[in-house]
């Protein structure tokens, strides 16, 4: 097993790690219904959201871009519903703790449920939305739709069987999540486009993911207490396990670390893991102009 250094514990189910630069790492706890910073080796609120903040991106102004599922979680200490719960959106969040909604009219049916979220090449926020999964395991068909950052919603793809963490490839093919077949799936980034099996986990369910420089893949494995990561060509190339009961949701990689977040035991943590990122878009596009 791989050793790891706590980085912050005592969270309320800590999700969408975001890397910000030398020691600085936002992420989410959704039944703490908040944006968190952890820098310099202190943890602390930035921002209250309300609902349920399931997932986190970083935008081009510097924002903090959140998928808020509107409070609701399951997970080892079982479910949990916001006492206030609002509709599912997508929010901005600034580093000064600054919170306004971006897209509250979501497709689909409701419950609108945003879990994750990424940005795209033509500047598009592409999201997860799982739909009624307070009733699996017969939940509903799910979503994957993008947002202008004026609030103009577009649905990509109907996704069943609960479509989770999101992230664009090396390739600028869009990844999701299907958790509840133990997939990763990859598609066109269009309306109507088709999705196809990129790789399966061994164990655990897939929830967040990331990729590095080289285009591996790590995939965090809900419900089973490890991560994988995948060769481009998804294969596996390693298992990483975790003790028992801490449910690793969600990773992101930066400073030769891989952070996690760890819903069972209330944890951020990082490994050792001297690889590059791929940059996140908007910064990717940057990169290349």
């Amino acid at each position: 097993m791989r050793a790891y250094r706590i980085l912050a514990e005592g969270l309320a189910f800590p999700e969408g790690p975001v890397w910000l630069g030398p020691d600085r790492v936002a992420f989410v706890q959704i039944r703490g219904q908040c944006v968190s910073l952890y820098k310099h080796g202190h943890a602390r609120t930035l921002a209250v959201t309300g609902g349920g903040a399931n997932g986190a991106t970083l935008g081009a102004d510097g924002a903090l871009y959140v998928a808020n599922n509107g409070g609701l979680s399951l997970g080892p200490a079982g479910p949990w519903t916001a006492a206030d719960p609002i509709a599912g959106r997508i929010q901005r969040v600034t580093l000064a703790g600054e919170v306004r909604d971006v897209a509250v009219r979501l497709p689909g049916a409701p419950p609108n449920r945003p879990n994750d979220l990424c940005f795209g090449p033509d500047g598009l926020l592409y999201y997860t939305d799982p739909h009624d999964w307070e009733h699996l395991p017969k939940v509903g068909i799910g979503r994957v739709a993008r947002t202008t950052l004026e609030g103009a919603v577009e649905l990509v793809a109907e996704v069943p069987l609960f479509p989770n963490g999101i992230a664009f490839g090396p390739d600028d093919r869009l990844f999701v999540a299907q958790s509840m077949t133990q997939r990763i799936l990859v598609l066109a980034p269009r309306p109507g486009a088709e999705f196809a099996t990129h790789c399966a986990l061994p164990r655990g369910y897939p929830d967040g993911f990331c990729f590095d420089a080289a285009g591996r893949l790590y995939v965090a494995g809900s419900l089973g207490d490890v991560l994988w990561i995948f060769e481009p060509d998804g294969t596996i190339a390693e298992e990483i396990p975790f003790p028992g009961g801490s449910e690793p949701t969600n990773c992101c990689l930066g400073d030769g670390l891989l952070y996690v977040t760890l819903s069972g035991t209330g944890q951020l943590v990082a490994l050792e893991m001297p690889v590059e990122p791929l940059p996140l878009y908007p910064a990717r596009a940057a990169a290349r102009r």
